[in-house]
């Protein structure tokens, strides 16, 4: 396993200077967001070139690419497009992307085809290029649900479709341990995050939360999970001591589990 730090979790920095925090932290690789300032829209290739040579002269490896593609927008043809050209540049294999704009539970049948038909085509042309997608377990989303994640990848059917798994601050912690055990055989990605009680968007540092990492990173090995572990926000009242924490305890959990 290895580290991450998604570039979101300082998003009102410069792209290089996250870098620089990545580095100082001990990263192994980072995550860039997908939205401006970290990643230009409309997609401007000499751009993502800049940033890409900023992460490779630092040592540092782009474990996926943080796009916001969503086979439910009007615009996903070009999301798709743009979204394979910069994780070429970026050299990795793996696009995170989004999907839906509910809800699993209120989402109508329509969506659901167009979703999963969206994601057939954007795997297709994704495998031509080496690629994986991965989707974002993300509340308000049909991704919001074990149930709702197994009904995308049973109709997509595509072995380059591909989960990237957060606990959600709704869960408790025992329903958290029982959706990784449940969604681990797809998992490529971890969204690191942890939060002071159930129903409450605070975070706080990933070793000290509700959430025991020791048991959730134990679920993926035992599947032989091999992925990156990546800490996508961090605590707001010290973000880079939060930081340089939630690096350490990820760096433990590689070289323990």
């Amino acid at each position: 396993m290895k580290t991450g730090l998604c570039t979101i979790a300082f998003r009102d920095r410069p792209f290089e200077a996250v870098l620089d925090l990545a580095v100082e932290a001990g990263f192994d690789g980072v995550e860039p967001w997908g939205k401006p300032d970290h990643t230009p829209d409309p997609f401007d290739a000499d751009i993502v070139k800049r940033a890409a040579e900023a992460v490779q002269s630092r040592g540092l490896e782009v474990a996926q690419y943080g796009s916001y593609a969503n086979p439910t927008d009007d615009g996903f043809d070009q999301q798709l497009s743009d979204a394979i050209e910069i994780a070429d540049i970026y050299r990795t294999d793996m696009i995170r992307v989004w999907v839906g704009n509910c809800g699993s539970a209120d989402a109508e049948e329509d969506q659901w085809n167009q979703a999963i038909e969206g994601f057939k085509t954007f795997c297709d042309r994704a495998s031509d290029r080496g690629k994986v997608l991965v989707v974002e377990m993300h509340g308000n989303r049909l991704s919001d649900t074990v149930d709702g994640c197994m009904r995308l990848i049973e109709g997509v059917d595509r072995g380059n479709f591909r989960m990237n798994f957060q606990p959600m601050y709704t869960e408790s912690p025992d329903q958290a341990l029982d959706a990784a055990q449940a969604i681990s055989p797809y998992v490529s990605t971890v969204h690191a995050q942890n939060y002071v009680q159930t129903g409450s968007n605070q975070r706080t540092l990933i070793a000290e939360g509700l959430i025991d990492y020791r048991t959730l990173i134990g679920i993926f090995r035992t599947i032989r999970f091999d992925g990156y572990l990546e800490v996508e926000f961090v605590k707001e009242d010290d973000p880079e001591g939060a930081l340089k924490a939630d690096a350490a305890f990820l760096r433990e959990l590689c070289d323990t589990l």
